[in-house]
C-alpha cells in the first residue's frame, strides 16, 4: 500500500503533473515556480489629506505564472507542452509556436491537489548540451480566467482516484500500436491482457500493440488498478478485426 499522508496544510514535494487530461514527464530539480504580476492600483490623493490616500482603485489584478522546465524530453512529452507531431521515436517541432490551453492539475507529495481550469502553456526548447544539466524545455503557464466565471483554481485533500484516456481502441487486422494516457493519483498496477495485444507503460502513458491478426476478431479489456486503494480501477476496451475480414 502507498503511504497516505494526511493534510496538515504544508504544501509540498511534487508527484505529478496533469495537463489537458496527459501526464507531463520529469521536471527539473527545481520544480514548479509558482510567480506572476501583483496587482495594480491607481492611489487617489486630496489637496486637505497629506498623510494617505483618499481612495485606492484597482486597475488590474494581480495575476498568476506557473514556471518549470520539462526534462524527459521523449516525443509525446515534447508534442504535449509544445504542440508539433509524433511519428514513432521522432518528435518533429511546429513550424510557429504555438500557445496550448487547457486544465492542470498537480499531485503534491503531501497530500493535496491543485487544479486550474484553464491554462495557457507556452514551451521553447532551452539549456545546454555537453554540460552537467540535460538539455530541457521551459514551460510557462499563464494562468486564464475561466469561461464560466468561476474560481480559477482550488487546493484540496488528493483523493484516490485512476481514469483512463480514451476508453477503448480498436486496431486493424494488419497490427499496430497506439497510445492511452492514464491519469492517477499514485503508482497503479495493470490487469491480465488479453491474447494478441502487449502493453508497454512509460511514466503513465501506455502504449498497446496489437500483433497482426490471421484468425477471428480480437475482442477485450485490460484493467488499471490504483495502488493505494484498490477499488480504484480504469478499465480500456481493446478490439481488433479479424484476419480475414
Amino acid at each position: 500500500m502507498s503511504k497516505v499522508y494526511v493534510n496538515d496544510g504544508y504544501m509540498m514535494l511534487l508527484d505529478a503533473i496533469f495537463f489537458n487530461g496527459k501526464k507531463i514527464g520529469n521536471v527539473s530539480e527545481d520544480g514548479i515556480d509558482w510567480g506572476g504580476d501583483a496587482a495594480e492600483y491607481i492611489k487617489l490623493f486630496a489637496a486637505q489629506v497629506r498623510n494617505s490616500p483618499v481612495k485606492k482603485i484597482k486597475k488590474k489584478d494581480a495575476t498568476n505564472l506557473l514556471k518549470f522546465t520539462l526534462i524527459e524530453l521523449i516525443p509525446e512529452n515534447c508534442k504535449d507542452v509544445m504542440g508539433g507531431t509524433v511519428d514513432g521515436t521522432k518528435w518533429e517541432a511546429p513550424a510557429e509556436t504555438v500557445s496550448l490551453e487547457g486544465p492542470l492539475k498537480i499531485i503534491c507529495g503531501t497530500g493535496q491537489t491543485i487544479e486550474v481550469k484553464r491554462m495557457a502553456l507556452d514551451g521553447a526548447v532551452r539549456g545546454k548540451i555537453g554540460g552537467d544539466d540535460p538539455l530541457g524545455i521551459e514551460c510557462e503557464m499563464d494562468m486564464l480566467s475561466p469561461l464560466d466565471g468561476s474560481s480559477p483554481f482550488s487546493f484540496d485533500d488528493t483523493v484516490p482516484f485512476i481514469s483512463v484516456t480514451p476508453t477503448s481502441l480498436s486496431f486493424a487486422k494488419g497490427g499496430e500500436s497506439k497510445t492511452v494516457d492514464i491519469e492517477a493519483s499514485g503508482p497503479f498496477s495493470v490487469g491480465k491482457v488479453p491474447t494478441g495485444f502487449t502493453i508497454d507503460v512509460v511514466n503513465g502513458r501506455i502504449t498497446i500493440t496489437a500483433a497482426a491478426n490471421t484468425g477471428a476478431a480480437r475482442n477485450g479489456t485490460v484493467e488499471f488498478v490504483l495502488a493505494a486503494d484498490n477499488s480504484k480501477k480504469a478499465t480500456l476496451t481493446l478490439s481488433q478485426a479479424a484476419g480475414n475480414a
